[in-house]
């Protein structure tokens, strides 16, 4: 709540300082101006530290008690599990799945926060000027609908790519437990060559992962420009008729570049979200 109020707080304050500065540039004004800016930003650097801060520890008990809990229930499992799954793909998931499941816990408190920090700037902005608001707000289905129309794809490549990522670490896993009966019968070329086939189809679905998870953001960001030059425009029209000041004007720039940013953020999440859901399904299963 802290950090987001405090990073609200800087653009509407350099709003009004704009307007006020029309009127009035004296030297005691223009130094009260910067020094309120170095406390607000200032303030908003703090809390962002001590959220992250605590944030770290929260994943870090997260990953501790699910580790536990998850060799706990290896441990438990008769003689036929582990006939069923080989030992790599057991340490895969105890190891690797409980990390990569702990992005949902750190998303999910930083989704709060920008999510607070959009609602209160919207609320300041509909206090302004509630048409330019409302244009804002219009595009944000655009926003959100182009990101939730990559979830179903994102689920089922990362679902693939983390089965993979335990298929190699099983094969080399296997192997090396098993060398010395390799060695024996002089199969070091055929464990190699399966191997080859195993790392090169992990290459091929990590890398369609990869085109996945990098064509969101480029979609996103001309979705957002898009909806900058809209308020650049129509603020600017408002502005030359004088029914918006210089102030307000920097106000909605700033602020659209302000809710855009949360925005995007919120909606790759949802691909994000992908890994560790994926992820988590594997260790509670």
């Amino acid at each position: 709540v802290l950090n987001s109020l405090a990073y609200t707080g800087l653009p509407i304050y350099i709003s009004g300082s704009i307007d006020k500065l029309q009127e009035d540039t004296s030297t005691t004004t223009l130094l009260t101006i910067m020094a309120i800016t170095i406390v607000l930003g200032s303030l908003g650097w703090v809390f962002n530290a001590l959220r992250r801060g605590i944030s770290a520890e929260a994943v870090g008990n997260v990953v501790l008690d699910m580790r536990e809990d998850a060799f706990d229930a290896v441990l438990k499992r008769d003689l036929s599990f582990y006939d069923q799954y080989p030992s790599g793909k057991i340490v895969s998931r105890v190891t690797s799945d409980t990390q990569t499941f702990t992005q949902i816990v750190s998303l999910t408190m930083e989704l709060l926060s920008q999510i607070l920090l959009v609602v209160l700037l919207v609320g300041y902005l509909l206090s302004v000027d509630i048409e330019l608001t409302l244009v804002v707000i219009a595009l944000t289905p655009f926003v959100v609908g182009a990101a939730l129309g990559f979830r179903k794809i994102a689920r089922e490549t990362v679902t693939q790519s983390r089965r993979v990522a335990a298929e190699v670490s099983s094969h080399i896993q296997e192997s090396v437990s098993g060398i010395g009966v390799a060695k024996t019968f002089r199969q070091e070329h055929t464990i190699y060559n399966e191997f080859v086939d195993v790392n090169k189809q992990s290459y091929r679905i990590n890398l369609r992962s990869g085109y996945v998870f990098s064509s969101i953001f480029p979609v996103l960001s001309m979705i957002s420009a898009i909806g900058t030059a809209a308020i650049v425009y129509t603020a600017g029209l408002d502005a030359r008729n004088g029914n918006l000041s210089a102030g307000d004007w920097f106000l909605f720039i700033q602020g659209l570049a302000m809710f855009w940013f949360p925005l995007t953020s919120i909606a790759s999440f949802w691909s994000q979200f992908q890994l560790g859901l994926a992820a988590g399904e594997r260790v509670f299963a």
